[in-house]
């Protein structure tokens, strides 16, 4: 795990600068409507949106800059509300602002390949001699990147007040409050012209109580949401799909099972997250432990797997925030009040905030150790995105992960190997004496880093293996792959940009000696090709 990076928009003054009444705003009140009080990623994790008290930001992942802004008026704040959530279409095509006031602001955000953004020229002489990683990282700042355009689309009433709302790829499923019920309202009307669906949750059978929903989060990999409601209890739910409802004649547009009945007060559940690669549904409580649950199957087997306790007193991480787990399902992190935590899969504690000095991190201004208020991860997982309680800004942690997360293979596991998204850390502690293992200058780890023309090209990095002798390594990302002798420090990528991109690495990768055996997808197959250590080229 790396230092925290720091990204602040900012601070824009209006000239409009006056409250409802007419008064005057603040130097304070004004600096506090650059909080940012929502996050969310698009599913390819490419895309993010911020929000603060009357603005929504759009920015690129990697690397992390700003796109687009969009500034409500004063009359729409007044009229609708401020922002307090933010929801991303999965295809990062529309956003939605959810206000106060119980209306949705829905946005189209266009992307335009043909015209860029942060193109940087710089003056200096064209033949000074620069490193190959300096030639690329100039030719990225000279094409810049592609512009991202904001369109106000419509805004949506929502009459009986929202209490959570999830943007789907076809609708928007929005919880009310009174009364509780469930509404999906879809992107564009179907053949009949209707665009709109809802569903009383008093009429919801499968519902031991008429509570209504506090929270919901959805998993597309599974196609199961979970619904946390009023009374503490989780439900795993599904949607019914149009024709199925057609042809058994059932108007019902959900179908559940409750796996979470709280026995005490304390376990009352209050957020949840999906593990769609382990089948783990995991819910937070009130005091801070997370009950993790196996889903067996579709039709109501989802016992209880194991419990987390809180990484400390309630009085001292506060309560729970957000919970997410990673992209591969390896990790899972919570949001406290107070600061943050992480485990592994299946509950082995990791890194954790509260160990830190806290009056050292409250006069650093290091806000993301001492409080989160929501969390998301970005570029295939290896960054994770952090908003803190009454800041501006985002803080971005680096994550370096096992290969073995990657790539499941024998050598992945006899031979350490770390990837973050740019190095590869490789143990060489093997290689030493036990004498010279211990000694306080004995470099144990070897750090490596990527070929910025790979990654350039195609980050995130999706895997990475290592031979069983230690002297070669691979790595895949988003297209191609590239590899690295440690006997020799060079890597070797392909010269042919049509070649690299023909294929992508799918079902994982292998060493056999110094021949590399990859798994890939082309446009037109699927097939196991090999490559040679010592020679460049298409795969085999």
């Amino acid at each position: 795990m790396g230092a925290a990076r720091i990204y602040s928009e900012n601070k824009r003054r209006r000239k409009e600068t006056s409250n409802e009444d007419g008064a005057d705003l603040g130097e304070e009140e004004q600096d506090n409507s650059a909080i940012v009080k929502g996050l969310c990623t698009s599913r390819s994790g490419h895309l993010i949106a911020t929000i603060t008290h009357d603005t929504m930001t759009v920015w690129q992942a990697s690397p992390i800059v700003i796109l687009a802004v969009a500034s409500r008026s004063l009359s729409s704040i007044r009229s609708y509300g401020p922002n307090v959530a933010v929801l991303l279409r999965p295809d990062a095509s529309i956003a939605v602002v959810q206000t106060s006031n119980g209306f949705l602001v829905t946005y189209s955000l266009i992307v335009d390949p043909s015209n860029r953004v942060y193109q940087q020229i710089r003056e200096g002489s064209s033949n000074q001699r620069i490193s190959e990683a300096d030639r690329l990282i100039l030719e990225q700042e000279r094409a810049g990147f592609k512009e991202v355009g904001v369109k106000f689309r419509m805004v949506i009433r929502i009459d009986a007040g929202i209490a959570a709302a999830l943007a789907l790829d076809n609708e928007v499923v929005v919880a009310t409050r009174k009364p509780a019920a469930v509404q999906c309202i879809r992107w564009t009307p179907d053949e009949a012209g209707r665009q709109t669906s809802t569903e009383l949750t008093n009429r919801m059978a499968w519902m031991q109580s008429s509570s209504g929903i506090l929270a919901m989060v959805y998993d597309r990999a599974m196609s199961l949401a979970i619904w946390i409601t009023s009374d503490g209890r989780a439900y795993a739910v599904q949607r019914r799909p149009e024709s199925q409802r057609q042809s058994e004649g059932i108007q019902k547009l959900f179908r559940g099972y409750g796996f979470h009945n709280p026995e005490k007060e304390s376990f009352a559940a209050v957020i949840g997250a999906i593990n769609a690669r382990f089948s783990l549904l995991a819910v937070g409580c009130v005091e801070g432990d997370i009950h993790v649950y196996t889903a067996k199957d579709y039709v109501g087997s989802i016992p209880l797997s194991h419990v987390l306790p809180p990484p400390a007193s309630v009085s001292t991480t506060g309560r729970i925030t957000c919970l997410t787990y990673s992209p591969d399902g390896y990790c899972l992190v919570a949001g406290y009040e107070r600061g943050w935590a992480m485990w592994s899969v299946f509950g082995k504690p990791g890194a954790s905030s509260f160990v830190a000095d806290t009056s050292l991190s409250k006069s650093n201004d290091e806000r993301w150790l001492t409080s989160v208020s929501s969390m998301s991860w970005i570029n295939g997982g290896s960054d994770l995105l952090m908003t803190c309680n009454g800041d501006s800004r985002l803080w971005a942690l680096e994550m370096t992960k096992s290969a073995v997360t990657t790539c499941f293979s024998s050598a992945n596991i006899a031979q350490t190997l770390l990837l973050s998204s740019s190095n590869l850390l490789l143990y060489r502690g093997l290689d030493l004496s036990s004498t010279a293992a211990i000694a306080a200058d004995a470099a144990s780890w070897q750090h490596v880093a990527i070929p910025p023309s790979y990654l350039a090209n195609q980050r995130p990095l999706r895997s990475a293996v290592i031979s069983h002798d230690g002297r070669y390594v691979a790595v895949a990302g988003r297209r191609g792959l590239a590899h690295y002798s440690v006997t020799s420090g060079r890597w070797k990528t392909f010269d042919d940009s049509s070649a690299e991109n023909a294929f992508v690495v799918r079902g994982g990768m292998c060493w056999y000696q110094h021949i590399l055996i990859a798994a890939a997808e082309s446009e037109e197959s699927y097939e196991v090709g090999s490559l040679i250590s010592d020679h460049g080229g298409r795969l085999n």
